[in-house]
């Protein structure tokens, strides 16, 4: 597969450098990966110009691929190597700089961190990783702002099911429960780069989030919906045993119900009461899309 490599540059006006990111991807922009290496480069190099002004010790190997190699390996990620680099999708990403901190000062850490989830990762998801610097992705973020305004009015924090279920209009028990999992992931990465507090417990004992820290991973979820990847997310999603016995159930019941000659929109309105028109969000209807990618597999 050819690849195409893409430059971003973050100007690091404290330390008076440019930085520079390599992102590559397929030649329109799909399928946008991340140079690791890049990553720890720059959190060293800025360690490096502060080390004589904070109080943080000198002794941090600068083996930019050690460190790379170990960071990998306590993400527990598999990334891409390309010429002897290692590449990460937005969530492999997330996952490897939520175990950088402790490379970086904690100021500089969340700056780059999300400058990484607006600049670039957005552009990954949106399949224009190839416009590097050339696209401004805040578009999505007001609009983002906008409908979360509107949907939860004056609460300031919220779980994720709650998050999942109004934002998106979801349903169907265990498509919440893949989507969970895909959300405290992306939390994870997100909650450390961006957010300025971590969660806390409701009445209930449940963790809930500030809607600032559901802002930058929202891009994620929408690419997740719109089936870009051929729905391999979920088929991956399917098998998983959080969700396996409900999963194999309702395959059961669709397969009986095909036998009796209903159609999907038949099928997922007798098993899920979910129709066309029923869970609209701003016109879209997320789960009854999730629902016929699902018929389409079984």
């Amino acid at each position: 597969m050819s690849l195409v490599l893409t430059k971003y540059y973050y100007n690091n006006e404290s330390i008076g450098t440019r930085q520079e990111v390599r992102v590559y991807c397929q030649k329109q922009g799909a399928n946008g990966r991340i140079v690791l290496e890049d990553i720890i480069s720059a959190l060293l190099t800025n360690i490096t110009f502060s080390i004589k002004k904070k109080s943080i010790p000198a002794s941090i190997d600068n083996n930019i691929l050690l460190i790379t190699k170990e960071k990998i390996e306590k993400a527990k990620i598999n990334p891409f190597i390309h010429e002897g680099l290692h590449l990460a999708d937005v969530e492999q990403l997330y996952e490897f700089y939520h175990f950088c901190n402790d490379i970086s000062d904690a100021e500089f850490y969340k700056i780059f961190g999300n400058w990484l989830n607006l600049e670039v990762c957005s552009l990954i998801i949106k399949r224009l990783a190839h416009l590097g610097n050339l696209v401004n992705p805040l578009p999505f973020e007001e609009k983002y702002s906008l409908r979360i305004t509107k949907l939860f009015k004056d609460k300031e924090k919220v779980t994720i099911v709650e998050w999942l279920t109004t934002n998106y209009g979801l349903t169907v028990p265990w498509v919440i429960t893949i989507l969970i999992q895909k959300v405290k992931i992306l939390i994870l990465g997100g909650f450390q780069i961006n957010t300025e507090a971590p969660s806390t417990k409701n009445q209930t004992n449940v963790n809930i989030y500030s809607l600032n820290t559901f802002r930058f991973i929202a891009q994620a979820i929408e690419w997740l919906f719109s089936g870009s990847d051929n729905w391999n997310w979920l088929k991956e999603s399917l098998s998983h045993d959080f969700v396996q016995k409900a999963v194999d159930a309702d395959k059961q019941l669709i397969k009986s119900l095909r036998e009796n000659g209903k159609n999907d929109d038949d099928i997922i309105q007798i098993i899920w009461m979910v129709t066309p028109t029923s869970n609209l969000i701003e016109n879209k209807n997320y789960q009854y899309q999730i629902l016929k990618a699902f018929l389409a597999m079984v």
